[in-house]
Parts: C-alpha cells; sequence; structure tokens
C-alpha cells in the first residue's frame, strides 16, 4: 500500500494539485457567481419547494434533465446552501480526477510520460477547475462521462463475442449521464459508430456480426431508456418534443429573428475555419466574437481563461484591477491568462495532432478497440458547431470550453501522447520541452487565480448553510 504513491509520486502530485485547486474554488470562490446560476437556483428551489419537476421554460436552464438538480435540491431542502454546492462540485471534481487516473492507466499503457503529463493537464486546465465549484450540472454530469469513457473500449470489445457486463457497465453511466445532461447523446452517438466501424471491419459478414452484437447492445440500450426515458417520453408528453431547449421557451423571442435566417446562413464559412489572434492579447468577450466571430478561438480562449469574467481569480482589497467588460480583473491574472491562452494553444494544437496520427492504429481488422475514443471528442467539436450555428445569437455565449469537459478526458490524453511522442524522438524533443512549457504557463495562471487571499475584500465562499425555500403563494405557483 505505501509503494503505490512512492512508484507514481508525479501522478500522486498531479492529483493532489488538482484537488487543492478544487478545494480552493469550495472554500474561496462564491458559487453565486457562476455560468447561469440565476437559471439553475430557481430550478433547484422549485423542486425543493414544490416536490415537482419544474416546468421546461422556468428558467434558461430548467430544460435540462434533472438528476443533478434533484440532488442539489434535497441538500438545500435540508438547510444547506449555495457554498455546500459548490463544495460539492469540488468533491465531484477531485473524484473526476481519479476516474481519469484510472482511465489513463487502463487506456494508454504505452507512456508513463503520456499519462503524467494529461494527469497534470486535466488537474490544471482552468475551464475545468472553475467548473468545479459552480452551481451546475455540469461537475455530476462531466463525472459520469469519465466513466463512461473508462470503460467504453471495452464495451466495444466485448460485444464482439457478445458479452453483456462490459455493456450493462457503459449504459449505466451513459444512462446516469444522460438522465443529467443530454450533451451525453454525444457519447452515444460515439459508441453506435464505433459498433458499426467494428462490424464492418471484422472478419465476419456485417449480419454475423451484429448477430453476435445484439444482445449486448440490447441490454445496454434497455438500461439506459430506463434510466433516462421517462424524462424524455415526459417531454414529448407535456410539450410535444423530446428535447426542448431554452430557445423552445423563455429565450424564443431572442432566438426569433435567426429562424428567419437558413441554417447554412446564419454563420460564415470563417466562422468555422478563422482564428482571431486578439483573443491572445485579452482572451475575454468579446474577443473572439468581434469583428468577426471565429469558433475555435473562442473555444480555446475560454478553455484556458475566464473568458466570461465569473470572478476565476481570487482578490482582496489590495489587489491592482484592470476594468473588464463583465466585472474588473485582476491586474496579474489578466497577464498571466494571456500567456494561458498562448499555451493553451499550444496543447490543444497538439491534442489535435495527436487526433490525426491515432488513426493510424485502427486501420486492423478489427480496429483497436479505444477507436470509440476518438470519435467522442470528433462528435463533441461538430455538436458545439450545430449549436453555435443553430443558435448564433453571440450575447448567450453558445460557444464554452465548458462544454467540452464531458470529452475533456481523451483530449487530455491526446495532448499527453504528442508529448511522448516527441520526447522519444531526439530531432523532437525540443517541442516536448517547449510543450511543456506551455502548459505551465496554463498552471501558472490557474494557481495564481486560486491562491487564496486573506483580510479585508479579499474572495469568499457563498454561504454553506442557508434556510430552506419556502414555497410561493399558491397564487404565484407556475
Amino acid at each position: 500500500m505505501l509503494r503505490l504513491p512512492r512508484a507514481r509520486a508525479l501522478e500522486t502530485a498531479a492529483l493532489a494539485l488538482g484537488a487543492l485547486l478544487r478545494l480552493s474554488m469550495a472554500t474561496t470562490h462564491d458559487a453565486r457567481v457562476g455560468f447561469d446560476f440565476n437559471g439553475h437556483w430557481p430550478y433547484i428551489n422549485y423542486i425543493a419547494t414544490h416536490h415537482a419537476l419544474a416546468p421546461f421554460d422556468l428558467s434558461a436552464v430548467s430544460y435540462h434533465p434533472p438528476l443533478y438538480h434533484l440532488v442539489a435540491a434535497l441538500l438545500v431542502a435540508n438547510g444547506l446552501g449555495p457554498g455546500a454546492l459548490g463544495g460539492l462540485a469540488a468533491l465531484l471534481g477531485t473524484i473526476r480526477l481519479v476516474i481519469i487516473w484510472v482511465g489513463l492507466e487502463r487506456w494508454l499503457p504505452e507512456s508513463r510520460l503520456a499519462r503524467v503529463v494529461a494527469l497534470f493537464t486535466a488537474a490544471v486546465v482552468p475551464a475545468a477547475v472553475q467548473l468545479d465549484g459552480l452551481i451546475t450540472n455540469e461537475p455530476l454530469s462531466t463525472l459520469f462521462c469519465a466513466l463512461a469513457i473508462v470503460v467504453a473500449p471495452k464495451a466495444v470489445e466485448g460485444a464482439r463475442t457478445g458479452q453483456v457486463a462490459p455493456m450493462a457497465w457503459l449504459a449505466l453511466w451513459l444512462g446516469l449521464a444522460l438522465i443529467t445532461k443530454i450533451s451525453a447523446l454525444v457519447l452515444i452517438a460515439a459508441l453506435i459508430l464505433a459498433v458499426a466501424i467494428d462490424v464492418a471491419r471484422g472478419p465476419l459478414p456485417w449480419w454475423s456480426g451484429w448477430r453476435t452484437r445484439w444482445k449486448p447492445l440490447a441490454a445496454g440500450a434497455a438500461l439506459t431508456v430506463a434510466l433516462s426515458g421517462w424524462f424524455f417520453v415526459r417531454n414529448q408528453a407535456l410539450y410535444g418534443q423530446l428535447a426542448p431547449t431554452a430557445f423552445d421557451g423563455m429565450l424564443k423571442p431572442n432566438q426569433a429573428p435567426y429562424e428567419k435566417v437558413p441554417y447554412l446562413d446564419r454563420r460564415p464559412l470563417g466562422f468555422y475555419v478563422g482564428w482571431a489572434p486578439a483573443v491572445f492579447g485579452s482572451p475575454y468577450a468579446p474577443s473572439g466574437y468581434v469583428p468577426n466571430p471565429r469558433f475555435f478561438s473562442v473555444l480555446v480562449a475560454s478553455t484556458f481563461s475566464d473568458f466570461y469574467l465569473y470572478d476565476f481569480a481570487a482578490r482582496d482589497a489590495h489587489t491592482p484591477m484592470v476594468p473588464g467588460r463583465r466585472r474588473a480583473i485582476p491586474k496579474l491574472a489578466f497577464d498571466l491568462s494571456c500567456l494561458s491562452t498562448i499555451g493553451g494553444t499550444v496543447l490543444a494544437a497538439l491534442a489535435l495532432a495527436a487526433w490525426f496520427g491515432s488513426w493510424r492504429a485502427f486501420r486492423a481488422r478489427p480496429p483497436d478497440r479505444r477507436l470509440v475514443l476518438l470519435l467522442m471528442p470528433l462528435l463533441a467539436v461538430l455538436g458545439q458547431m450545430h449549436f453555435s450555428t443553430k443558435y448564433p445569437n453571440d450575447d448567450f455565449g453558445s460557444i464554452k470550453g465548458t462544454y467540452m469537459q464531458f470529452v475533456a478526458p481523451i483530449l487530455f490524453g491526446l495532448t499527453g501522447m504528442a508529448v511522448a511522442w516527441m520526447w522519444r524522438r531526439t530531432w523532437a524533443r525540443a517541442g516536448a520541452v517547449a510543450a511543456l512549457g506551455a502548459l505551465s504557463l496554463v498552471a501558472l495562471y490557474t494557481v495564481d487565480c486560486r491562491w487564496p487571499r486573506f483580510g479585508p475584500g479579499a474572495s469568499e465562499a457563498a454561504p454553506f448553510f442557508s434556510p430552506p425555500p419556502v414555497a410561493a403563494p399558491a397564487a404565484r405557483q407556475r
């Protein structure tokens, strides 16, 4: 038992660093200052006071599947406050780091260096750390998705011989993820596509391949539907849609002008292929959106900085500040965020290069069981592109690095693979050193932001306890 930390000292250090950063979110960041808090909190309070699911148009986020909000409502109804929910997010994020470590050990056995780099990246990426202190369904969703990612390759492999158990485990995590946040549909689509490729490239005729796999697939589908299907059936019965969004409810007037524009005309080609260098000098909105929106610029900047300005950087009364669009920013954090965005761009480019390079391993018949892991981030990026095209009102921040965190464990692994590949080749070793330098820039920004401040005006957590909410008078109930 004592040998594991010594044998995995670097991994243990990465996990400890990630846990401390998340603890800082729980203890020195006000969870009420976060993405869509004004939507999640009424959703939670409605469930706590009415003991029923909220109508999908109650707030901008009440269309989400309810598992997180049910758990949060149970805590709030028993006297816990927003600070406790911020602590819950930090706990879920730390557990997710442990799951990522397990996944790296299982599916990236080729290189310890790759695993160490991947785990340190997972520990310090600003979007992930910030997310793990907010009142939102993302930390619970990303935890279930990380569990699904870890078991997915084994499920694909087991299906080749008709094994039901691996697919059932995968279905359990997918079902729980889907009843927490609908983005888990991406993982389901990746699984279906991976199995189809497995059948097409397998040694058996396609009908024999599907006949072998039908039992695990049927069992997995049944379990996933049992866990989450009722919510979508309920939506269809109540609202006439399986999965309505906020743009079908309270934000429908904002979307109305764009509905008159053909889908393919809502974004120019440059939105998908262009880059906005302005994010390196100021990685905060509206950079990347103005004068011309650029998808990947915003995606990267919102992953490696507090792009939408939700007080990621701690402060006190003596902290020098610079003005921002939404609120002021500590000057040092602003300067470091520029460096973090530059470093993050390098890491993102390495992950992309490793993604393309990894396809060589899947030319065998049948392909490597890890093919499903490459499909997940591909479909996630395409999903974000679709979302930001269908709903092109940039004032609502449809592009966020936090939206990619449910597949980020795979991207972290790819980054680690790229660094390890360069390190093994003398001619490319300088590139590996540069990549580690880029990761250091990201870590420096995150550590500075989350370094606790004390004294007058210091950043503090939201109240841990608060009186249970009281239902509104009958006439005001929705």
